[in-house]
């Protein structure tokens, strides 16, 4: 524990201690059988409540402020500091026997009050056992006064926990919710103030008029349980505990034995009038907050109705006895400019435009007589203009509580979508059949296996029927020794798969296909659609395709571009003619060789960086780099492809140089003429991003390509105007319009120009509109103009 928190729990237990000295101080004052023992003894409700909410950290002050009190009135300090132990123990024990039974508070189930009642009269049972007998001991109570001062200290003691408690633990949980500040409104403080006002007339009328004024006190019940039913309770049992205090004292002489034949008597008089009083607020109190809670649940559950309504459905209706619509809610039939009101008392069928979909209004009308639920009845909805919608109604039966049939109700939603949707694919589906059975290859789809589909030329390659293969195994038309390798196939999780396996013909003979498979929705769920083709032939032409290899190999060495092909430990496998002149090697000296052992380490590594982002994403790769020739450094683009070995995985890549050494010195020579040139000189690509601006530019308007990274920027500065950029803004768009639907290419445009420099200038713009940019080119006529010579 830090130093900070050692001196605010000291605080806290001195503060704590005061508040129960003086408490115990007036409440001593009421002593009616003896020194020390008072029929309403507020300190117990006090320390009950501060225990549960503080815990037992607070014992130390509430027994400090026990025998403060105590010895304040006269008692010993012995009598005090052990009658102070009983008691301050019954409290902590009442205290945590309130945590353990009641963790929702005084209000959080209709049992907690009398909960609370048993804990209050127990505790206090306990010190009414204890307290009397100490202070018998110690010589503070006459021998004849132990009986009576254990009832009034047990009464005593429950009394102060049953009226003080209960306040200060609302409070706490008004307090922590805000919620007492919304329920004080006008007449809530009106009745409070009028309850105080008549507690206090109790009190005055008790002290010095009549000696049975505290029967007024029974006028007090009603108004504080009319605050109990409008308020936050901390409210009503507040102004229960002026009301109380106000009794206790109003009804003594001159603060001294309480009024009646026998102190006991009196005792219980007053403990029973109070009682009621206070449990008749807790358990209303108890009532309402269930009550509430209850309204609050049903008023959430009628929320996530109406919510769950809304995300399910487009639109409510509900219908009469008569199966006429008496109530709409949203956009009916999905049209948001609906008139529900003229729609209100029509039957369904008799809505206009509307006719079902898919079935016909007898079958409605049957499910309506027979009260059955009706589920998704698709309608057509034709309005007025033409347009054609598609809703979807459900609905239920409805009956009064005599069991009556009262009607329906249900939801509705656009279909339009959905239904046009299912039309397409049946559409796309009859299509694929027709096209299917006009290719020469054979096709299938699969789902895992099973064949849903075949077209003829499938069925002419095994010699069945389409009947027949539909609704089989793909293995069932597969060589026994291949099968293994078709479920492995099946199992691959790849995008395109292509394979090799040997087909069985109805007649027994075996022959050699090859397979192309793919994914593909069919029928609204994902599957995979296959090619075969017989490759029996291919043995027949090995030989031209050797021939065919060594005309590739010549059409290789043909290409002008240097072209190599490695394999997938980047080591060469080959190359071209072009790519040994290039480098000036020979036939076979870069074969097994890699990037380390042919180009400096920097220009490896970046080319073996190149190659592992290719194999890890196969497919086509382009980027631009150097290359070390013997004639010294080139700038080149290189061209990468991946290829697949005959396991179908990549095996390596095949590569193409293109050397742009030249053409980047010609760029660069353009740039320079572009730095040097008089002429003002802008490039913006099709975005409207500023590409570029030559010297002559910055020079000409004073601005940057820092200051106009866009043409917006460019609007922006050069035209301050608001209005006039508007205008300059729309010309230049009308101009750039009217040149590309004329198929020109080139504009000029013109206006003027707000520089950096505060001055304007009348800028001709001749602009060459690309595919990609627009090469612009300011020509300042302000002089020509101002002139008069334009």
């Amino acid at each position: 524990m830090t130093a900070s928190s050692s001196l605010r729990l000291v605080a806290a237990n001195l503060l704590t201690a005061l508040g129960y000295a003086l408490l115990a101080r007036a409440c001593l004052a009421l002593t009616s059988v003896g020194p020390g023992v008072s029929p309403l003894w507020l300190p117990a409700g006090l320390g009950l409540s501060l225990l549960v909410v503080a815990g037992p950290r607070l014992l130390p002050g509430l027994w400090l402020g026990y025998v403060a009190g105590s010895l304040w009135f006269g008692t010993p300090f012995y009598a005090s500091a052990i009658a102070g132990l009983v008691s301050i123990a019954s409290v902590w024990l009442g205290a945590a026997l309130f945590q353990r039974f009641l963790p929702d508070g005084l209000t959080g189930s209709p049992s907690a009050p009398a909960r609370f009642l048993a804990i209050a009269y127990g505790c206090a049972a306990l010190a009414g056992l204890c307290g009397p007998p100490v202070l018998r001991s110690f010589d503070v109570l006459p021998p004849a006064a132990l009986d009576a001062a254990i009832i009034v200290w047990w009464l005593g003691d429950a009394l102060g926990i049953i009226v003080f408690a209960p306040a200060v633990l609302a409070w706490r949980e008004a307090l922590a919710g805000g919620s007492w500040f919304r329920d004080c409104r006008l007449g809530v403080i009106a009745v409070v103030a009028a309850t105080l006002a008549l507690a206090a007339l109790t009190f005055l009328a008790g002290r010095f008029f009549l000696a049975d004024a505290h029967l007024q006190a029974a006028l007090l019940l009603p108004p504080m349980m009319w605050l109990t039913t409008r308020c936050h309770p901390a409210v009503p049992l507040s102004v229960n505990l002026v009301a109380v205090v106000g009794l206790v004292y109003g009804a003594t002489d001159s603060l001294g034995p309480l009024l009646g034949p026998t102190p006991v008597d009196r005792a219980y008089a007053l403990h029973g009038f109070v009682l009621i009083s206070s449990v008749t607020l807790l358990f209303l109190a108890a009532h309402i907050h269930q009550v509430r809670r209850m309204t609050a649940a049903a008023q959430a559950g009628e929320e996530r109705f109406r919510r769950l309504t809304a995300l399910t459905s487009d639109w409510y209706w509900e219908q009469d006895a008569d199966c006429r619509f008496s109530f709409f809610d949203g956009p009916v039939l999905g049209d948001p400019d609906s008139q529900p009101p003229q729609l209100v008392g029509k039957r369904l069928w008799e809505l206009p435009g509307v006719a079902p979909f898919g079935t016909n209004w007898e079958a409605h009308r049957a499910d309506l007589d027979a009260r059955r639920t009706f589920i998704d009845l698709v309608l057509r909805h034709a309005h007025a203009d033409g347009r054609l919608r598609y809703v979807s109604i459900s609905g239920e039966p409805v009956f009064d509580a005599a069991g009556q049939f009262a009607g329906y109700r249900g939801v509705g939603r656009d279909v339009t979508a959905e239904v046009e949707s299912r039309a397409a694919l049946q559409a796309s589906e009859r299509q694929f059949h027709e096209v299917a059975d006009a290719t020469f290859e054979g096709l299938f789809i699969h789902d895992f296996g099973r064949i849903v589909f075949a077209n003829k030329s499938l069925a002419e390659l095994v010699g069945r029927s389409i009947e027949d293969i539909v609704g089989g195994l793909v293995l069932e038309f597969v060589a026994p020794e291949e099968q293994q390798e078709i479920i492995r196939q099946l199992a691959l999780d790849q995008e395109v798969r292509h394979y090799e396996s040997v087909g069985i013909h109805a007649d027994g003979h075996r022959f050699p296909v090859e397979v192309f498979s793919r994914p593909i929705v069919f029928q609204g769920k994902p599957m995979r659609i296959a090619a075969v083709r017989d490759i029996g032939a291919r043995c027949t032409i090995e030989e031209a395709l050797s021939g065919q290899i060594r005309f590739q190999r010549t059409l290789l060495d043909t290409i002008p571009n240097p072209v190599f092909y490695k394999d997938r430990a980047g080591r060469y496998l080959g190359y071209n003619s072009a790519f040994a002149a290039f480098l000036r090697i020979g036939p076979q000296d870069y074969i097994g060789k890699t990037v380390f052992d042919i180009a400096p380490p920097e220009l490896a590594e970046l080319y073996k960086a190149a190659d592992d982002t290719l194999f890890a994403n196969p497919g086509i790769q382009v980027y631009e780099a150097q290359i070390q020739t013997p004639a010294g450094r080139r700038d080149a683009v290189f061209h990468k492809a991946t290829f697949l070995d005959d396991r179908r995985e990549v095996g390596g890549l095949v590569g193409i140089i293109e050397d742009i050494t030249e053409r980047k010195r010609i760029e660069d020579k353009l740039r320079r003429f572009l730095e040097l040139s008089p002429a003002a000189i802008g490039i913006l690509d099709i975005t409207g991003k500023v590409l570029y601006m030559n010297p002559a530019a910055s020079e000409l308007f004073g601005f940057t390509l820092a200051d106009v990274p866009t043409i917006e920027a460019w609007w922006a500065l050069t035209y301050p105007d608001a209005a006039y950029r508007e205008e300059r803004r729309a010309a230049w768009f009308s101009a750039v319009e009217l040149t590309l639907r004329e198929g020109r290419n080139m504009l000029r445009f013109d206006g003027r120009v707000h520089c950096r420099n505060g001055r304007e200038r009348w800028i001709e713009t001749l602009a060459s509109l690309g595919e990609h940019e627009i090469f612009m080119i300011f020509t300042d006529l302000t002089d020509y103009v101002e002139g008069g010579k334009g």
